[in-house]
């Protein structure tokens, strides 16, 4: 019993990770009808940034603050000039799969494809309580993904921004044409996943160490959003705790080369039986 829960203490830690990406995912997805496959080397490039020898405060300011900039960056430069122009989502995409290359390789040319550990000393070690242990690790990244994903409740159910950015997931023409600056609106959502992202990536550096290649553990938080419905940032936690899960279980009790295995089956099952996802109901309810 006690191994059990010790799984699905890790396989929560893990997913409230994934929670973060996810709801980057869907934030974007949601307004922009997109999905920006970029997202995964901006993670791993606010990863790059906190390997720096900061002081701890100071560390976390400057990864938050650089992954904002560069999401909205990536938005101004690469996004919006198409989007104005009305290009297809699809060639939108394949922009954001550039985006991603390019951030990719520009850090292997920077510092080489070799594995850099990050750490926090008082982050390392373990808290036992009977007979199960907690990495304090895993403890301070759920709680910091807890209260990050509250924040972010807050900000879209109680502020105008917020109601903003859920009408503009509706319709964005009819939003900008009920006098909604769309544009704004896109430089909020960006880098509010932005910090999402920096937030995982500074916690995936700590538990994984940093290299090159990291930005591929986004590819869980992009199943996870689809498993819970592309767009639909409550779809998105549950099927990144979902999917954390059930990752921690197989690897616990079956094997960890069948992890992946069972992460992408349990997508396509999904799928079959829930095209949508689980908690998604149509494209004009998304957030």
């Amino acid at each position: 019993m006690s191994t059990f829960i010790q799984q699905l203490i890790t396989g929560l830690s893990i997913g409230s990770i994934y929670a973060l990406l996810a709801v980057g995912y869907a934030l974007i997805y949601s307004i922009f009808d997109f999905t920006n496959f970029a997202f995964g080397s901006m993670m791993m490039c606010c990863a790059y940034a906190a390997y720096f020898e900061l002081p701890l405060i100071l560390a976390v300011v400057v990864v938050l603050v650089f992954g904002m900039c560069l999401s909205v960056l990536t938005e101004l430069v690469a996004y919006r000039p198409m989007r104005n122009k009305n290009a297809s989502r699809l060639f939108l995409m394949i922009a954001a799969m550039g985006v991603d290359l390019m951030l990719t390789y520009l850090c292997v040319n920077i510092f080489s494809t070799n594995v850099r550990p990050l750490s926090v000393p008082f982050l390392s070690g373990v808290i036992k309580i009977g007979g199960v242990t907690i990495a304090k690790l895993d403890l301070c990244s759920a709680t910091v993904a807890i209260i990050l994903l509250a924040l972010l409740w807050t900000l879209l159910q109680k502020t105008k921004y917020g109601v903003a950015i859920r009408a503009s997931s509706v319709d964005t023409k009819t939003a900008g044409l009920m006098g909604i600056n769309v544009n704004v609106i896109s430089l909020i959502v960006f880098a509010l996943s932005g910090v999402m992202g920096a937030c995982a990536g500074l916690f995936f550096g700590l538990k994984y160490a940093v290299y090159p290649t990291l930005g591929s553990i986004s590819n869980k938080a992009f199943i996870s959003s689809v498993i819970g419905g592309l767009g639909s940032l409550p779809g998105a936690i549950v099927g990144a705790l979902l999917l954390g899960v059930l990752e921690t279980m197989i690897s616990g009790f079956v094997s960890s080369a069948w992890r992946d295995v069972f992460s992408f089956t349990l997508l396509i099952v999904i799928l079959i039986f829930r095209p949508y996802g689980l908690m998604g109901k149509s494209k004009s309810d998304k957030i």
